[in-house]
């Protein structure tokens, strides 16, 4: 079956252009289709393998319509052989206009002509619809003369510009058809184009490598690199292979490979052609990384070899560095939607939540009580969003005072305070540029950083401490928050227009309490996760459901982690924690006896039954935001979150009765005989 290969161009002829190119080059074994926009089928994008772009800003325009399967290759452009040798008879022109079909298609000429050594002609830039240009008397046009002022004196076209030896080796690749690039077509192809290419990726990766390229990578690598004829002579060397290796007063040149670094076994890559990769050696008491290439001339012939060669130890350093910094930064997200635990029906519109809310660019904030997961649904956020493969940086903004959370959050330069370190500092808003930033605990953040903070999510911009540089940024921001942010603003502690631009997506994670449901599952999984053999009786399931998870899921884990050091067979309620089950301001299942009910008096739950007592009494009912403001009248604070915890405790006593909706709770008659009883 044909591979099938795309190409996005602007232009329709321009398309047609490059596919007689790449069928010269592709013959039959490919499919290729083309897409312009000037003939509006980009929607039509199918099922392809390979597709072709002409510039990045196309790629961004239609990258949303393709496949995430599909190989993008951005085209790279050069000129004919016959066209570069036009452009030499006009290298004494000072000035002259470039015209192409848009100003980025012009630029890109430009650059190319830069690159190929017309550095001394000043080139304008001219495109449909730009600026007349007076005083230029000569138009340089590479197959676009339709659009050349009408009024130009001298018009020289150097031809279309054509696909490059880079982009024809990528394409290759990527439909897993590299047999083309040894074919006497290909080598006609790019014997036609002229060569300005010499940068890294080509020359390392490409196996017919001119020794005259050779030279040039010398001087611009990095990296250690030693070239050696058929013979093992040593041709090449540069600076950073003498340092690596201790060789720098050394003479190599001319001298054997083999007698003076034996270690590099440059004679079995010369003999049988295949190359050596990331081998670790031992060469003048260093750990060297070590990769040999063959050199193929005319005829597939091999004509030398050479090697690449890093300090290991220095490569190794680096690389635990940056596993370090993720690690300890929290540059990853590790879990997703799947391991967020229960099917009851209010974490289960958690999750959906999730699922709609990931696509977007929109600022999240998670609301929910300390040990809910907030940031286990940050994660799984950033997991199904266009970022999963992209960082996740999370920080606590309760985990540092003021100055260390505005240095850490916007960075520093050098020398903007006592103690700053040298060089300055990245902020995380920049180290999460072009991922996902967390901000947990985001109602800890202090009042004078607010501003700030809102600054950067209004403008996408980040100005280091001390520093006078704007710096932008592209971020999907996720908060979270175990405080009512609202409840904050009413007191003056929390920015009113900081907290829209907060709430934008809201998710509110449920406590333990309102998903009783979810409590056995979750013993389940902790259990097999723990690899835990015991078992629990009845009287103890009935007990962890009923019980009040302050601490939430993370109080849970430590239970059955408690639990996983008894080493029992069967867990009865008498082996649960002594602070589980001796808690004073547990409410405790009495529904059928009244005598030994003792509320909570320390979390308001007698004053919120005191309440539907006296609503009942004026023949009322109420709604938590009631509960709330009569309470605040009274000096106790309850939001309606700590309201709505309360009521579905008294509920599962069988104190009140929760109507669906804004039905408002009524006190039960179990709960009047309660009050009635304590007056």
């Amino acid at each position: 079956m044909k591979k099938k290969l795309g190409i996005v161009t602007y232009s329709e002829n321009a398309g047609l252009g490059y596919k007689k190119e790449l069928s010269k080059v592709f013959d039959d074994e490919v499919e290729i289709i083309n897409y312009s926009f000037e003939l509006n089928n980009i929607k039509n994008i199918g099922k392809l393998d390979v597709l072709l772009v002409s510039t990045y800003s196309q790629y961004e325009i239609i990258k949303k319509q393709i496949d995430k399967d599909v190989n993008i290759v951005i085209i790279k452009l050069t000129l004919s052989k016959k066209g570069y040798e036009k452009m030499k008879e006009l290298s004494n022109i000072k000035t002259a206009m470039l015209v192409n079909l848009s100003l980025e298609m012009a630029i890109e000429t430009i650059a190319l002509l830069n690159q190929l050594g017309f550095g001394n002609t000043e080139f304008i830039p001219v495109y449909p619809n730009s600026k007349e240009i007076k005083g230029v008397d000569v138009a340089i046009t590479t197959g676009e003369m339709g659009y050349v002022p009408k009024d130009v004196a001298q018009v020289y076209d150097i031809g279309d510009r054509v696909i490059d030896k880079n982009t024809i080796v990528e394409t290759a690749v990527n439909l897993n058809n590299e047999h083309i690039l040894k074919t006497e077509k290909v080598r006609k192809y790019f014997d036609s184009l002229v060569s300005y290419d010499l940068g890294i990726d080509f020359l390392l990766n490409r196996s017919n490598i001119l020794r005259n390229q050779f030279d040039t990578l010398l001087n611009i690598i990095e990296k250690g690199i030693i070239g050696v004829d058929y013979n093992g002579i040593i041709q090449s060397c540069n600076g950073n292979a003498k340092k690596i290796i201790n060789f720098r007063d050394k003479k190599l040149l001319g001298e054997n490979s083999k007698l003076i670094m034996p270690q590099i076994d440059f004679e079995s890559v010369i003999k049988t052609g295949l190359p050596i990769n990331n081998k670790l050696v031992i060469l003048n008491d260093k750990r060297i990384s070590l990769s040999i290439y063959p050199i193929f001339e005319e005829h597939e012939k091999c004509s030398g070899a050479y090697a690449v060669i890093e300090n290991f130890d220095v490569k190794e350093n680096i690389q635990n560095k940056l596993r370090l910094q993720l690690e300890k930064k929290g540059h990853i997200a590790k879990y997703n939607i799947d391991d967020i635990i229960g099917d009851s029906p209010q974490i289960t519109q958690v999750k959906n939540l999730i699922r709609r809310m990931a696509p977007s660019k929109s600022t999240v904030l998670i609301t929910g009580e300390s040990g809910t997961g907030k940031e286990l649904v940050a994660q799984a956020i950033h997991n199904l969003s266009s970022n999963k493969n992209r960082h996740f940086v999370a920080i606590n903004c309760a985990a540092f005072n003021a100055n260390l959370l505005e240095s850490e959050l916007f960075g520093y330069v050098e020398g903007a305070f006592t103690g700053a370190s040298k060089g300055g500092k990245i902020g995380i808003f920049e180290m999460a540029n072009n991922g996902t930033l967390f901000l947990d605990e985001i109602g800890e953040i202090p009042i004078e950083l607010q501003s700030r903070l809102l600054r950067v999510i209004q403008e996408r911009e980040v100005m280091r401490i001390g520093g006078d540089e704007i710096i932008k940024i592209n971020i999907r921001l996720i908060t979270a928050t175990n405080k009512d942010l609202k409840e904050q603003v009413e007191k003056g502690l929390f920015r009113k227009d900081l907290y829209y631009r907060l709430n934008v997506l809201p998710i509110n994670v449920p406590p333990l309490s309102e998903r009783k449901e979810d409590i056995p599952l979750l013993l389940n999984t902790f259990k097999v996760k723990n690899n835990s053999s015991f078992a629990f009786n009845d009287k103890t399931i009935n007990f962890l459901k009923n019980y009040i998870w302050d601490g939430n899921i993370r109080e849970l884990i430590n239970c059955m982690e408690y639990l996983d050091n008894l080493n029992k067979d069967v867990i009865d309620v008498e082996d649960l924690p002594y602070c589980m089950i001796n808690k004073k301001d547990t409410i405790k299942d009495t529904r059928n006896d009244n005598s030994n009910v003792n509320l909570n008096a320390k979390d308001n739950t007698e004053f919120v039954l005191r309440v539907l007592y006296n609503a009942f009494k004026n023949k009322k009912r109420v709604g938590r935001r009631t509960i709330s403001k009569i309470a605040f009248k009274e000096n106790i604070y309850l939001s309606e979150n700590d309201i709505r915890k309360i009521q579905n405790n008294l509920e599962s006593l069988g104190f009140i009765n929760i109507s669906i909706g804004r039905g408002g709770s009524t006190i039960s008659k179990k709960g009047i005989e309660y009050i009635e009883k304590s007056i």
